[in-house]
């Protein structure tokens, strides 16, 4: 953290001179905005904090940050107006489906706008040890993956890495682990052979570093057979997106990767945030872009070209408003948009007549999803998480 505020200071010392004209150009950003985001000494915390920085310095604009512990007490005070905008997980797109942890009479379907996201900086898929000799999904019938307690969506990253290479749970052996840690202590002992995590996460170089070593299983995405794989995995979560990564453990230009991943972290708001302010907020990161991405780890994944504008999670009228005049924004990123807003639509009705219906009901849970997939069904929609 200290690096980081090092290196904003100084490029405040450069942007000074420029302050009262950027302010006057910059009129629709408040003086202050509230943000949720990681804990303390995360990459998306640095990020909120070194952007926080420039907005300060260049258009008088203040974030203050409240740091979350987790996906829930993150979203809790967009949901409750306390904040305006989220830097959140891929929870933020579990909020807007109203599952997992969200599948509950106080939460449900949430009308989650996206504003920007960090998109390509993280890789996720399946580790193996290198000594099992595993490089594709299909090889994993009869081996020992790790399960990790509490993690849905880290979990769910296996369960669409199996279904890519045409399995499912029941054709592995489950091992269970209460958390990061000790599912690369079971990796490097040899009680569990494979587990999910991104390759950038530096608790991942102790399996590298190990005598088992570390090998990612590929899943490439350029045969139609391949192409048919990822459809598989996207059927499960479809958030999850074909990436190619060259940096992290046992990862690198001579060793890349053909996995997958998606955007971390999503600025996400509610659908009644000012379009003028979200307008504004987007116009300053796009054009503070180039002195952004040098002041903490993940920034680079803002840049505007980078975005993916036919994702899982509508924009905000006002992001897209500059994304329009910024000459990225097409009719066919129109027409996806207004299919997500539909299906937010959608959702937000079943939830009213699932409130009316079941009630608080020890079923409750179970009966959503049930609803939930026939209202998205019935109108012409995949409801994923269909394993």
């Amino acid at each position: 953290m200290r690096t980081l505020f090092r290196r904003l200071a100084f490029a405040t010392g450069l942007l000074l001179g420029s302050s009262a004209t950027a302010i006057a150009n910059n009129a629709d950003l408040p003086r202050v905005m509230v943000w949720t985001a990681y804990g303390t000494g995360a990459a998306g915390y640095a990020q909120a904090a070194a952007l926080g920085g420039l907005l300060k310095f260049e258009a008088g604009s203040n974030i203050r940050i409240l740091p979350g512990r987790n996906d829930v007490s993150r979203m809790i005070p967009l949901k409750t107006g306390r904040a305006d905008y989220c830097l959140c997980g891929i929870a933020s797109y579990f909020g807007q489906e109203g599952i997992f942890l969200f599948n509950k009479p106080d939460w449900g379907p949430q009308p989650i706008r996206m504003v920007l996201a960090s998109q390509g900086t993280q890789s996720f898929g399946l580790a193996a040890a290198a000594d099992t000799g595993l490089k594709h999904p299909s090889e994993l019938r009869g081996q020992s993956v790790v399960f990790i307690r509490g993690a849905d969506s880290i979990n769910m990253i296996t369960s669409a890495v199996l279904a890519y290479g045409g399995l499912t749970w029941a054709d592995v052996r489950r091992v269970d682990a209460s958390g990061t840690n000790e599912a690369i202590e079971a990796i490097i002992n040899g009680h569990a052979d494979v587990m999910p995590m991104s390759t950038r996460t530096p608790l991942m170089e102790r399996i590298a570093a190990s005598p088992r070593g570390i090998s990612w299983l590929a899943m490439p995405n350029e045969t139609e057979e391949e192409q048919a794989a990822w459809e598989r995995a996207k059927q499960v979560i479809p958030y999850y997106l074909p990436q190619f990564e060259t940096r992290g453990a046992g990862v690198s230009e001579a060793n890349p990767w053909h996995g997958g991943g998606y955007a971390l972290p999503i600025l996400v708001t509610n659908a009644n945030r000012s379009a003028d302010e979200v307008y504004a907020l987007t116009r300053f990161v796009d054009q503070h872009y180039d002195t952004f991405k040098d002041l903490a780890p993940g920034a680079e994944g803002w840049e505007l070209s980078r975005q993916v504008f036919d994702w899982v999670m509508p924009y905000h009228e006002g992001a897209i408003r500059y994304f329009r005049e910024a000459g990225y924004w097409t009719d066919k990123h129109e027409a996806h948009n207004a299919q997500l807003l539909r299906r937010q639509e959608i959702l937000a009705e079943a939830w009213a007549q699932q409130l009316a219906e079941a009630g608080g009901s020890g079923e409750f849970q179970r009966s959503w999803m049930e609803r939930r997939a026939r209202a998205l069904v019935a109108e012409g929609f995949d409801p994923g998480f269909k394993r």
